[in-house]
């Protein structure tokens, strides 16, 4: 209400202003005729005989004329009441100004080659005009985004087939954009992206896909066959059918010779770095075979299904014992060799 009685009494005081001009303007206009009049009376009054007090009087009439003339060619510029609306902010005032750019300077209203101006800069002002300025500005921001990693699979010959191992974890990358925003009055009208740059590669994520075959299973042992000379031995004779045997003591049949070694592959590098090649070593030290195992890992891992010892057991089924052990714990229960040989 306060704001709306402001405007109206700056109106007033503008359309007061102007009348006061106006009638300023009148009154020196009576007065000038008045003193031409006058003049001229004066001289009509004068005696003819004079000649040279006519021609005097001539000359002053044609200057008072004259300036008259001149008066009468004098633009009066009455002030116009301009109200100046921006936002929220409202003020009138009274201008001589030709133009609405003018008058804006006037009035010592803020505004730059940004802003816009309704009606426009060069648009002559009227008395009870209303200008609206909107105050245009623009500035720079940014905002960053992941740029999401890819996952790579590879093939390793090494690793069981069927099993998978993550050799690298992924991470994402980073992207900025910069934007430049315009506001109109507070107000964003206006987003436009000038730039974009990747501040951060991402990084692959990398899976180990295992390739290498299972270690074929051993075959079943078969009890060795007694010889004939055991079989003529054991089997009862004519004379003493008759009566009972004495039990005769048996021996465990000899275990077949284990088989041979593999020439190459992780293994048997493993074993030449652990025990020197050698599957069937026991040096009394509580590691046996040729990769080495304890008693109770050898049990742990199921290798008692094979032989009581590991050494006990072929180097197939050693190594099949093993991969057990490497399924749970990688290749950490050999440390040292496995990092010598670059196994882990």
């Amino acid at each position: 209400m306060a704001r709306v009685m402001k405007g109206r009494l700056a109106k007033l005081i503008a359309q007061v202003a102007t009348l006061a001009l106006v009638i300023v303007g009148l009154v020196a206009l009576v007065s000038t005729q008045r003193g031409a009049e006058a003049t001229a009376s004066a001289d009509d009054a004068a005696p003819a005989s004079a000649t040279g007090a006519d021609d005097a009087d001539a000359g002053s009439l044609g200057s008072t004329v004259l300036n008259l003339e001149r008066a009468s060619q004098v633009d009066v510029v009455l002030p116009k009441a301009v109200t100046v609306k921006s936002g929220t902010f409202e003020r009138a005032f009274a201008t001589g100004a030709a133009t609405v750019e003018q008058a804006l300077r006037q009035g010592k209203v803020d505004f730059d080659g940004n802003d816009r101006l309704s009606p426009a800069g060069d648009t002559p002002v009227t008395s009870g005009m209303t200008v609206t300025v909107q105050r245009v500005d623009t500035a720079t921001t940014t905002t960053a985004k992941a740029v999401p990693f890819e996952t790579v699979k590879v093939q390793d010959e090494d690793l069981a087939r069927g099993r998978t191992e993550v050799v690298a974890e992924g991470r994402a990358g980073k992207q900025v954009t910069t934007w430049t925003v315009t506001t109109v009055d507070g107000k964003v009208t206006g987003r436009k992206a000038t730039a974009t740059e990747t501040v951060r590669e991402p990084v692959d994520r990398r899976i180990a896909v295992g390739t290498k075959a299972p270690a074929p299973k051993p075959a079943p042992r078969q009890a060795a066959q007694p010889t004939r000379t055991e079989a003529a031995a054991s089997a009862p004779s004519s004379s003493s059918a008759a009566r009972p045997s004495a039990p005769r003591e048996t021996t465990p049949a000899p275990r077949p010779e284990q088989a041979s070694a593999p020439a190459s592959g992780a293994w048997q590098a493993l074993a030449e770095c652990e025990s020197g090649g050698n599957w069937s070593i026991n040096t009394g030290n509580g590691y046996y075979g040729g990769l080495q195992f304890s008693a109770s890992s050898w049990a742990g891992a199921g290798g008692t299904r094979y032989a009581p010892l590991p050494h006990q057991a072929t180097p197939a089924e050693q190594i099949a014992t093993a991969e057990v052990l490497r399924a749970n714990g990688g290749w950490g229960h050999w440390p040292a060799c496995s990092s010598k040989l670059g196994l882990r």
